[in-house]
């Protein structure tokens, strides 16, 4: 009775392991998404970068201060517009952080022409963008949050 016993136990011990390594294989195989799995390409200015302005007296910009993505291929593009006075410069900087896309828009030389400008930026990142959240900062005056959803 001893022998079968033993043999039992030993089977047991067997069926625990089996099961523990299947759970640990079937976690590691399991991927959500990642931090640190979309990474940013490159940006590039449009808009009134490219000398685009209305005069302040003759017309207001129709196109309100907003950002949109879109998707092509593995890339996600996402699309920053907002207004400002023209002859201003900016620099832009891109961080993933986390579920997070972090994008900030700072003026180098403030506008000071009498005119608006609907300036434009275009980021693009590579990777899987699913359930990211996007936070952009332009200046000190304009926040703009959203969710991507492929």
């Amino acid at each position: 009775m001893n022998f079968e016993h033993s043999i039992l136990s030993k089977s047991l011990f067997m069926k625990k392991i089996v099961t523990l390594v299947f759970l640990l294989i079937l976690l590691i195989s399991c991927e959500k998404n990642e931090s640190g799995n979309l990474k940013y390409l490159s940006s590039s200015p449009g808009g009134c970068f490219l000398d685009k302005a209305l005069p302040v007296n003759n017309s207001i910009s129709n196109n309100p201060d907003t950002a949109s993505y879109s998707f092509t291929n593995d890339s996600l593009n996402l699309f920053i517009g907002f207004n400002a006075t023209c002859c201003g410069k900016y620099v832009n900087s891109s961080l993933i952080a986390g579920d997070s896309i972090i994008v900030k828009i700072i003026p180098s030389q403030i506008g000071l022409c009498n005119c608006l400008c609907y300036y434009t930026l275009n980021f693009k990142f590579s990777g899987n963008a699913n359930s990211y959240k996007y936070r952009i900062k332009i200046a000190d005056h304009l926040n703009i949050t959203g969710v991507i959803k492929h």
